[in-house]
């Protein structure tokens, strides 16, 4: 059996939420009511060099951690977090008491407490997707008298994708005076521009089937071509749903075809985008990502996608049950590759109750395997109410 859970209490604006890791998992819910708190800390903890750092440099590495990400700002919290994670007769469990680190390793059985062996062990965990080309990396670079340091990136295995790549096409010619400059802006940023560099050089002329455009990258310029009129448009110039959406489709990928990342965070891939678009979206990602060694992360405002991560998972215990004909039938409504089932899904909504701070609850209906149907119906619940109250108010004050 193969899982991993985060507990996180009193760490910012979140009182109490446990996850569970899943291969797709999804966090729904208001501003700044810690979606991405959380998904900041999954990209710590899945990603196995972070782990290695924290274990081998305690609180200092933590709080480096924190800070790379912008977290620091909590911690001072009485807060706790731990991580688990299992994978058939191995476990290993780390908690963050308010700074105070502990951890364990459990090898079939046997309980390892020594900081080298449990490195050791989280690094030759690590999934290689593309083995030739990462040990043709790995050989070139320790050739160049790479510093150990820089040679474990390699083993980086989360990639947290920010909404703030809409400032993407302005930043990303701008990648080495941010170097030299030694900028301050987030790592999760930075990584994410490296990464966008990396794609834009793989891959200079890409189709974006979803908005019907494709991308160009010729003389270090960004360019959308309309497929209706082959016009060019620089990516300054164009909307904002082709800017935010063309850096996160060019990253995901390059990553999942040349990269080792296992761990994958989208914050509000809905950005500036048409509903139906934004729908299409979450199919195409996580048709993408989907494999038994991946997680993917997303969190977002959007009701339009908590409804369509519904009629994925619906979609997908009618393709598990059903025969042939229905199968085939199905995939003519969602296609194979983005359906779900409850085992490989997580969807937890995250609010605030009076006097209770910040609740994450889970959204599955356990008997159904679906999203609840009050959690869908909710919006739309307030906006008939609000009707109702406002045809009211039409006819008492004009009688």
């Amino acid at each position: 059996m193969k899982y991993k859970t985060l507990h996180v209490k009193n760490f910012g604006p979140i009182k109490d939420a446990k996850i569970e890791l899943k291969p797709v998992n999804l966090f729904i819910g208001e501003q700044s009511i810690g979606k991405s708190t959380l998904a900041k800390l999954i990209t710590i903890f899945t990603d196995h060099v972070s782990l290695c750092e924290i274990v081998s440099g305690s609180n200092p590495l933590w709080e480096y951690q924190l800070k790379e990400y912008n977290l620091d700002i909590y911690k001072d919290d009485p807060y706790y977090i731990a991580f688990d994670m299992h994978e058939d007769d191995q476990a290993f469990h780390i908690q963050v008491e308010a700074g105070n680190i502990s951890f364990y390793l459990i090898d079939g059985n046997q309980k390892i407490t020594d900081k080298d062996k449990i490195t050791t062990k989280i690094i030759t965990l690590k999934k290689i997707f593309h083995e030739d080309k990462f040990a043709e990396e790995l050989r070139k670079k320790a050739a160049a008298g790479i510093p150990n340091e820089d040679l474990l990136n390699l083993f980086s295995n989360s990639l947290y994708i920010p909404a703030e790549r809409i400032i993407c096409s302005v930043l990303t010619n701008l990648m080495p005076a941010l170097y030299l400059a030694k900028s301050s802006i987030p790592k999760n940023l930075v990584r994410f521009l490296m990464e966008l560099n990396n794609a834009k050089s793989e891959y200079p002329k890409l189709p974006i089937d979803l908005l019907n455009i494709s991308f160009n990258y010729e003389d270090n310029k960004d360019f959308i071509i309309l497929d209706s009129t082959q016009q060019p448009i620089p990516m300054t110039a164009a909307s904002s749903g082709i800017q935010s959406l063309v850096p996160l489709l060019l990253v995901l990928r390059y990553v999942i075809d040349k990269r080792e990342y296992a761990s994958f965070v989208v914050e509000e891939p809905e950005c500036n985008l048409f509903p139906t678009k934004q729908v299409e979206l979450l199919r195409q990602i996580i048709g993408m990502i989907k494999n038994p060694n991946h997680i993917l992360t997303i969190t977002t405002h959007s009701p339009y996608l908590l409804s369509a991560m519904n009629n994925i998972l619906f979609a997908g215990d009618l393709y598990k049950s059903g025969g042939e004909e229905l199968r085939k039938y199905i995939d003519t409504i969602i296609p194979n590759g983005s359906l779900l089932d409850a085992s490989e899904c997580s969807v937890y909504s995250l609010g605030e109750e009076i006097n209770e701070g910040i609740y994450c609850k889970s959204l599955i209906d356990p008997e159904t395997g679906m999203i609840d149907f009050n959690s869908l119906d909710g919006v739309s619940e307030e906006l008939g109410e609000e009707f109702d109250e406002l045809q009211r108010a039409a006819i008492k004050f004009k009688s």
